[in-house]
């Protein structure tokens, strides 16, 4: 089973705090709507309070590398033909543990192990159980701070036989992790038969 991740709940919007932070009043009820300006101010101070709250998430928590591969299964991802450097599909097999409600599982960044270049975040993530299963239909992971299991797949360069882990700008390896052998693959989904 494939999931992004299990819904968190709401963030309530620091309204208030966005209008002493910026220095603009806002309407209480039964005043004047928000102008256009207005709105964005609101809307930009959601943005980074939940930026930060995001780039926090992980607390005092950390993350382990199970194993890592290139990976062969099923992936909503595939490497661009096109681009500039050739890539493949790598998976990495990861425990976190001690996060909070906020931590982002699609926030975490491969980069390479040798020069510490980028190549994303946003992961094909599918849940496991800490066996190292894949997690059961209708099943979603413990809730934070107790540990979840990730598989995640990222388009890396085929030249780059290590890598390293960053969540918010901070590393979550202290050394370059190399890939070993085979190890867990998604299955395809099912072929949808087209009707006569």
């Amino acid at each position: 089973m494939s999931c992004e991740k299990a819904q968190e709940p709401p963030v309530e919007p620091p309204v208030a705090e966005a209008a002493v932070s910026s220095g603009t009043p806002l309407p209480t009820s039964g005043q004047r709507p928000l102008t256009g300006e207005e709105q964005k101010i609101v809307v930009d101070q959601l943005m980074k309070a939940r930026a930060q709250q995001q780039a926090q998430g992980l607390g005092s928590g950390g993350v382990k590398v199970n194993g890592a591969w290139n990976y062969n299964g099923y992936s909503y991802l595939s490497p661009d033909p096109n681009a500039a450097i050739e890539a493949r599909l790598v998976a990495v097999d990861i425990t976190v543990t001690g996060h909070t409600q906020h931590f982002d599982i699609d926030d975490i960044e491969i980069v390479d192990g040798a020069n510490l270049m980028s190549y994303g975040s946003d992961p094909h993530a599918t849940s496991l159980t800490l066996e190292g299963k894949i997690m059961p239909e209708g099943q979603w992971p413990e809730t934070s701070p107790k540990a979840n299991r990730w598989l995640l797949i990222y388009a890396y360069p085929k030249q780059s036989p290590a890598f390293h882990l960053y969540y918010w700008g901070k590393a979550l390896t202290n050394e370059p992790v190399s890939f070993g052998g085979g190890g867990l693959a998604l299955p395809y989904p099912p072929k949808e038969e087209v009707g006569e």
